[in-house]
């Protein structure tokens, strides 16, 4: 049962995230403020805003869920921590190229038109991904406080609203800010106060029994082919994601952003760690959910209701909020600023930069109300959210990577890379939904693997020196301006 107390924190935590925005909206004057916050975000902020985009509702209470279903071998799927990493030695070529996207990179490199085919898939992209996270908000707060009378679609919308306004007030200052604030409670509640409570009412042989492996069973259910698939895509999706990308134009200087990837790769490692110790203690301690209508999805937000004293359930419940809106809000400032940016600006070149702001604004405001139906209408975060995050790497990853470091890529093997990427995994997929694929065939390490062909393969067909176009690493500094 929820307690006066815990509703009193949860709202406390909403108005201070609105009155981070109202704050940060009085330093925003130009599109560039909006986007990248005027490139002027230091090494602690950049830390927070790092890692409370890095933590949501896929790794924690999808990684969670799957924990509870699979056991140990939940913990061995660190693609993503891995990927962070590696995008710790890219990040600060993107920061002193001085691109505010993935986008501004493809046009540079391969003309207008792959900008704007790049652009509407990330656009479509962000809606679903903002739509598992307000899904995520909808389940919390439903499972803990529902006895207060509020509704799964009432916290669905609520938490709409609070993240839509104050993205549209303070865009990434206000973001950045609010991940900071929102990566402390989270990290201290959910990552140190819960494990320790949760191990200390399960006990240390029980938990090793239920780290165990059963014999004969070491995978838990899952196949090779299935593991192998959410580390290509963790790691693939983590070197082109969005909202890193942002963070490293945004940085005040390419060795914060260097750091801050490396600190932030840690802290994920040991989150993945903490959270697939909670799933399986929620085995021992919820035997039955996966026959609930909320599925093992409940696994996190169970323990707090059953076992988080007052107060301390009111932070947690803040920090799984936290948790999903970190991620949530930075999917909305990538969608508004994409289509001003990438989409509407090319089409609008006499647009000043005070009208492209209020595009973004009010792009954020559409994208807003298409995940809200979104998320009242799917279930199944972590499905989800690796079927976006595939569609997003197919279509992205190898011309991405080729624009920056490869010197005989071509706008024909862009175009060839994304569109048959991006066909492949669509299709595969619908194959596998319709039991017509087989199980030693993976949509995304397949559509992935024809991706990178396709960029080779057509790239050297159609390469000729006197047109090729100078990859973006040697590129000098004032080609970016």
């Amino acid at each position: 049962m929820a307690n006066l107390l815990d509703g009193i924190i949860i709202i406390l935590f909403f108005v201070g995230m609105l009155g981070v925005g109202i704050y940060a909206a009085r330093k925003i004057k130009v599109n560039a403020d909006f986007a990248i916050a005027g490139r002027s975000i230091k090494l602690p902020v950049l830390i927070g805003t790092l890692t409370g985009t890095a933590i949501g509702a896929s790794s924690t209470i999808g990684s969670a869920g799957l924990a509870y279903k699979h056991g140990i071998i939940v913990a061995l799927l660190i693609g993503y921590p891995i990927g962070l990493a590696l995008f710790g030695f890219v990040a600060p070529i993107v920061r002193r190229m001085g691109v505010w996207n993935i986008p501004d990179v493809l046009v540079l490199r391969y003309g207008s038109r792959m900008r704007l085919v790049f652009a509407v898939v990330l656009v479509l992209g962000t809606i679903a991904v903002f739509g598992t996270q307000l899904i995520a908000v909808g389940l919390v707060v439903n499972a803990i406080v529902g006895d207060l009378g509020i509704t799964y679609s009432q916290a669905v919308v609520g938490a709409s609203i609070v993240m839509i306004i104050y993205t549209i007030l303070g865009g990434l200052l206000a973001v950045a800010y609010t991940d900071l604030i929102q990566t402390i409670i989270m990290f201290v509640t959910i990552g140190i106060i819960m494990p320790i409570l949760i191990f200390s009412e399960v006990g240390g042989s029980t938990v090793v029994e239920l780290m165990t492996p059963e014999p004969g069973n070491f995978f838990g259910g899952l196949t090779p082919m299935y593991i192998v698939s959410i580390f290509v895509v963790d790691i693939l999706f983590s070197l082109i994601d969005p909202s890193l990308w942002q963070r490293a134009a945004a940085a005040k200087d390419a060795r914060s952003i260097k750091i801050g990837m490396f600190i932030t790769a840690g802290i994920n490692f040991y989150w993945k760690l903490a959270v697939v110790f909670l799933g399986i203690s929620a085995l021992h301690l919820f035997p039955g959910l996966l026959s609930t209508s909320q599925g093992m999805d409940a696994a996190v937000p169970k323990m707090i209701v059953e076992y988080m004293p007052i107060g301390i359930k009111g932070l947690c419940l803040a920090a799984m909020i936290a948790i999903m809106m970190s991620t949530a809000d930075t999917c909305l400032l990538v969608a508004g600023t994409t289509f001003s940016h990438d989409l509407v600006q090319p089409l609008k070149p006499n647009y000043t930069d005070r009208k492209l702001l209020t595009v973004s604004r009010l792009f954020i405001l559409i994208i807003g109300g298409l995940g809200v139906i979104f998320a009242l209408h799917m279930t199944g975060i972590f499905d989800m959210i690796l079927l976006a995050f595939a569609i997003f790497v197919a279509g992205g990853f190898a011309p991405t990577m080729a624009a920056i470091f490869w010197k005989k890529a071509t706008k024909a093997g862009a175009f060839a890379s994304s569109i048959g990427g991006t066909i492949a995994v669509v299709g595969l997929y619908a194959l596998k939904l319709s039991g017509m694929l087989s199980p030693w065939i993976d949509p995304i390490a397949t559509s992935v693997a024809l991706s990178i062909v396709l960029m080779i393969f057509i790239s050297y067909l159609t390469y000729h020196p006197e047109k090729a176009t100078q990859r973006l690493l040697d590129m000098p500094q004032q080609a970016f301006k």
